[in-house]
């Protein structure tokens, strides 16, 4: 390893703690706490129904554009095989698809693009607790409704909490039961060929994007796989998984959600497979892919109103979060310019690592990036 590389790899490890410790140390007081993700407090969802969804209620845009007309072409309208309608409406569908990789059937949430003939589409990753009954994009977030009228189908897997969207090395033992994770296989070999034969998307006009733990794999698929991933996403990524500090924080936090061995996933700290899961090692992949990337102050924002003993935990805990997202992005942003690249950083004065934000992030990456670079703007 390079004395450079040894080097940058130091600098983004400080970096991120020292964000984190200094926002511990002078943060304002923290009142009104939001569920952030590693704690979210939103309610169950539902496994649908196989009833034709109405149309959306009453939460849409204020001004919805084409009459508000959500399916002019019958598109949503029309199940696709291994579908229901899922209970979050906006004719989102849950669809269980087959993984030969995992021997099993992984559960996919799917908003088909409004118009016929629209062959983008956009995968949302969740957070390292994801749930295995619904994304949290379709309910700590509201995606369905940002994009119900684009011309572009959502794509949003179910479950794999901890994964990192990544192929494990060994299966994952959680609560005794041995799983085989092989997400990157299930995103970029598998489910591809569905969604073409089903809904008419392109295996190689996509958009990614994803939050946390979601967000760093974003970035590490499309680097990995340029053809497929045309755009990219990352909202309070950790862009830096080699650092120093990352290799304790990273299993700990795994072990602290699924109670599962951490090393599992790419092996013991400093095994080849970390490096190739890591964002700012692979920034040469990324820098002809439009990105677009955010991170908070870590400072308590709008969206912070804790209302109890668990909300302040929960609002420290986010902050803490998002200084180190904070710091993994700026060494990140540091490694990008060091040459030419499609780069789009936001930087939030307030916000810690919490849906409220992740969600305002969406629609910004919607109207800066994703429509344009996706072409996915309905015509009628």
């Amino acid at each position: 390893m390079s004395h450079s590389t040894l080097r940058r790899r130091f600098a983004a490890g400080l970096t991120a703690m020292a964000t984190a410790a200094g926002l511990m140390a002078g943060a304002p007081a923290l009142v009104n706490a939001q569920a952030t993700e590693p704690g979210s407090s939103a309610s169950l969802g539902s496994a649908g129904s196989a009833e034709a969804p109405a149309a959306a209620p009453a939460a849409a845009p204020a001004a919805m554009p084409f009459g508000g007309n959500e399916d002019p072409d019958g598109q949503r309208g029309r199940l696709r095989a291994g579908c229901v309608y899922d209970a979050v409406q906006s004719w989102v569908q849950l669809c269980e698809v087959w993984s030969p990789s995992m021997n099993r059937h992984i559960k996919v949430q799917v908003q088909p693009a409004r118009q016929g003939g629209g062959n983008a589409g956009l995968y949302l990753l969740d957070g390292l607790r994801a749930r295995d009954d619904w994304n949290a994009w379709t309910h700590d977030a509201q995606a369905q409704r940002i994009f119900l009228m684009d011309n572009i189908t959502l794509v949003m897997p179910v479950g794999g909490q901890v994964s990192f969207y990544s192929d494990w090395e060994r299966p994952i033992n959680l609560g005794g039961n041995l799983l085989e994770y092989k997400y990157e296989t299930f995103l970029t070999q598998e489910l591809p060929g569905y969604l073409q034969r089903e809904f008419g998307v392109s295996p190689n006009n996509n958009a990614i994007a994803g939050l946390s733990m979601g967000g760093s794999a974003a970035a590490t698929l499309a680097a990995n796989h340029p053809n497929q991933f045309k755009q990219v996403s990352v909202f309070s990524g950790y862009m830096n998984p080699t650092a120093p500090g990352m290799y304790s924080m990273i299993p700990l936090a795994m072990f602290d959600q699924c109670k599962c061995d951490p090393f599992a996933m790419w092996g013991l700290p400093g095994s080849p497979a970390w490096g190739r899961n890591d964002p700012l090692l692979n920034a040469d992949k990324l820098r002809n892919i439009p990105m677009y990337i955010t991170a908070g102050s870590a400072i308590p924002g709008q969206y912070d109103q804790p209302s109890s003993l668990q909300g302040v935990f929960n609002t420290f805990n986010g902050v803490i979060l998002e200084g180190l997202s904070r710091g993994s992005t700026l060494a990140f942003q540091n490694t990008m310019n060091a040459a030419s690249n499609r780069a789009v950083f936001n930087y939030r004065a307030t916000g810690i690592h919490g849906w409220g934000y992740w969600n305002d992030d969406l629609i910004d990456a919607r109207s800066t990036q994703i429509l344009d670079v996706m072409n996915a703007y309905s015509t009628y």
